[in-house]
């Protein structure tokens, strides 16, 4: 696998150039990492480049459907099957989100479904998405959630930067990426992979 640096503002508008290319009505991209290492930043600055380009973007995070805690939590705080599989409501994501915005999809979608900070599930109103709407959905662990997107982008990083990304209360968290690493192999099933040590020099493979 060969990297190509780029700058940060090059990274997002290439991203946003090769997304727009994308022969689908409504490309559902992902963006594989965590937002301590800058996941969601990067899909926020690769949104912004697309909008430049006269497209209209849906942006979600993982976050925004988590199950509730009575659920998440139910094996224990730093369980980390359950971080792996359990903590995202993926029936919800792919029913609410994702599936509207397939080919031949209803185009009504909701972009959250709960709070995690409050726990509490929100009662946005239903979004119906234009003709060429793009949906970036970021958050960590995508591919082993075998979610139906279009493309993923995996942001790799090095076992010491997730260490020192993480907040303390989730060091734990460095074992599932551990197991998500060896076991879904994100950087051989992804489209893009972006070498992401360090976010304000990141290296590309998979772009142009």
């Amino acid at each position: 696998m060969r990297f190509r640096p780029l700058t940060p503002d090059r990274l997002a508008a290439e991203l946003a150039g090769w997304i727009n290319s994308c022969t689908l009505g409504h490309p559902r991209i992902g963006i594989d990492g965590a937002a301590e290492i800058g996941a969601t930043e990067l899909a926020d600055a690769v949104g912004s480049k697309i909008r430049l380009l006269g497209r209209p973007v849906i942006r979600a995070s993982t976050g925004w459907w988590w199950r509730p805690a009575s659920l998440r939590l139910e094996l224990g705080r730093t369980d980390v099957d359950m971080l792996l599989g359990g903590w995202v409501d993926t029936a919800a994501v792919r029913r609410e989100l994702l599936q509207p915005l397939r080919s031949g999809g209803s185009g009504s979608y909701l972009r959250r479904l709960r709070d995690p900070r409050t726990d509490r599930s929100l009662r946005d109103e239903r979004e119906l998405a234009g003709d060429r709407d793009v949906l970036l959905l970021d958050g960590p662990f995508l591919l082993a959630a075998a979610l139906p997107l279009d493309a993923v982008v995996h942001l790799q990083v090095s076992p010491a930067t997730l260490a020192r990304s993480l907040p303390a209360e989730r060091l734990w968290w460095t074992e599932a990426f551990e197991r998500y690493l060896a076991g879904n192999r994100p950087a051989a099933a992804a489209a893009i992979v972006v070498a992401y040590d360090h976010p304000s020099a990141p290296a590309a493979s998979g772009l142009g």
